[in-house]
């Protein structure tokens, strides 16, 4: 129950439900977020893609390091056998890419995934985004 008010918590503040001045969606205030926004929209849309096209290497690739911990993957390699398992009975994906979001050094993009909300929350790693945690609602 502490993890699931937690998780609540979390994603209310991401989407900008959570307290005044936290969160909430990003301002374009210049081109480096407009850009940041673009890139954070692509990462979030080739995920859904690389699942749709079976594609785990690149997936695997969309992913952080701190991914990889929490959810004790080895490596890419690991990953892929993973994830091909864990899909290979998975029917296309339904998605809807939404709005970026900002809370300190993380951002989420809004998604629904076959009718279900969630949030991909994204840290900077090696020169771009990468994937920290999906998280559903």
């Amino acid at each position: 129950m502490t993890r699931w008010i937690a998780t609540v918590a979390a994603a209310a503040v991401l989407s900008g439900f959570g307290p005044p001045g936290v969160g909430g969606s990003m301002a374009a205030s210049g081109a480096n977020d407009v850009a940041l926004a673009v890139q954070a929209r692509r990462v979030a849309g080739e995920f859904f893609q690389s699942q749709n096209e079976r594609r785990y290497d690149d997936l695997c690739g969309l992913l952080s390091r701190g991914f990889y911990k929490t959810h004790a993957l080895r490596d890419r390699r690991t990953c892929a056998a993973v994830s091909r398992v864990a899909f290979v009975w998975s029917g296309k994906i339904e998605f809807q890419i939404g709005q970026l979001v900002r809370v300190g050094d993380r951002f989420a993009v809004q998604a629904v995934a076959d009718g279900a909300p969630g949030l991909i929350v994204l840290v900077r790693e090696d020169g771009g985004l990468k994937i920290l945690a999906v998280v559903g609602g």
